[in-house]
């Protein structure tokens, strides 16, 4: 994936944790890690995921828990950027250190399950929908409207409730390292905002080169050491989640889809959409319930 930044979380010295609640136009945070843990939940929003090596849909009820300088980002799609005032992104976060509380306090006996999850977060674990889901996520909005002490007593219970979740799936592949040279940081950045928003164009990679001030030959071999994809690789995932998108929101066709994601070759977006999704194109939009392509 696209090298992060390192975000510094503002300290609230009269708290454990960090609480916010945003209400934006759009998500306008680069790509980028913290020493902190972090629960966030979407309340409203959509568009691609990126945590570690892993890149996905995410829409309204996202909910994740993040171990420490796991890097992520959550990026719209190209319409909250448009201006469209009926588009906006509410979403709250959460972020502590595991030194914010006493040294040990979560190698108690009664919290091994929480430590369980700190070990799985560095995955990034995502909540699925359900009930679990629907308790967690309203636990997250009162941590938000409460302070002090009964703060602190819904925040462990939130990270209780997330820890005995049986309902979740770990993202990222295991043993992803984060290996972060910051000076690369607005490099790829710069590279992730043009594919997000020319993906369904010719993209080439002289073209993406020149924008990293890059030969072809150094851009690409910069690109797949720092994100163990090649750029191909990359574009291909962007255009095809994309594609999931407009086979369960849209009327087109599997045909115009294809041209319309940056593919012209039918062949070949039958080949990267079987090889990503797992599913044909075809499949994947019976799966849910897209009668009409």
């Amino acid at each position: 994936m696209m090298l992060p930044k390192l975000e510094k979380v503002p300290l609230i010295y009269s708290s454990s944790i960090t609480v916010k609640r945003e209400i934006t136009p759009y998500m306008d945070y680069p790509w980028h890690y913290h020493p902190e843990h972090e629960i966030i939940f979407v309340e409203k929003s959509y568009g691609i995921r990126f945590m570690g090596n892993h890149i996905g849909n995410f829409s309204n009820g996202d909910l994740m828990f993040i171990s420490s300088n796991l890097p992520h980002v959550w990026r719209n799609d190209q319409d909250f950027y448009q201006g469209n005032k009926e588009l906006f992104v509410d979403v709250y976060v959460i972020h502590f250190r595991e030194n914010a509380f006493k040294e040990g306090f979560f190698d108690l006996p009664e919290l091994t399950h929480i430590k369980r999850l700190f070990h799985h977060g560095q995955q990034g674990v995502f909540m699925r929908p359900g009930e679990d889901h629907k308790r967690i996520s309203t636990l997250v909005k009162e941590v938000a409207l409460s302070s002090g002490f009964n703060r602190l007593v819904l925040f462990l219970k939130t990270l209780d409730a997330i820890a005995n979740t049986e309902e979740y799936d770990l993202l990222s592949s295991p043993g992803y390292i984060n290996s972060v040279n910051l000076a690369d940081a607005e490099r790829i950045n710069v590279v992730m905002d043009f594919v997000m928003k020319h993906y369904s164009e010719d993209v080439n990679t002289e073209k993406v080169a020149a924008l990293s001030n890059l030969t072809e030959t150094s851009f690409c071999r910069y690109f797949k050491a720092k994100t163990h994809k090649t750029f191909s690789q990359f574009l291909n995932e962007i255009r095809i989640l994309n594609a999931c998108k407009l086979l369960v929101n849209s009327h087109m066709t599997i045909t115009e889809i294809c041209y319309n994601t940056g593919y012209n070759n039918i062949s070949h977006f039958n080949r990267e959409f079987k090889s990503i999704t797992g599913l044909t194109a075809k499949e994947y939009a019976k799966k849910f319930l897209k009668e009409d392509i």
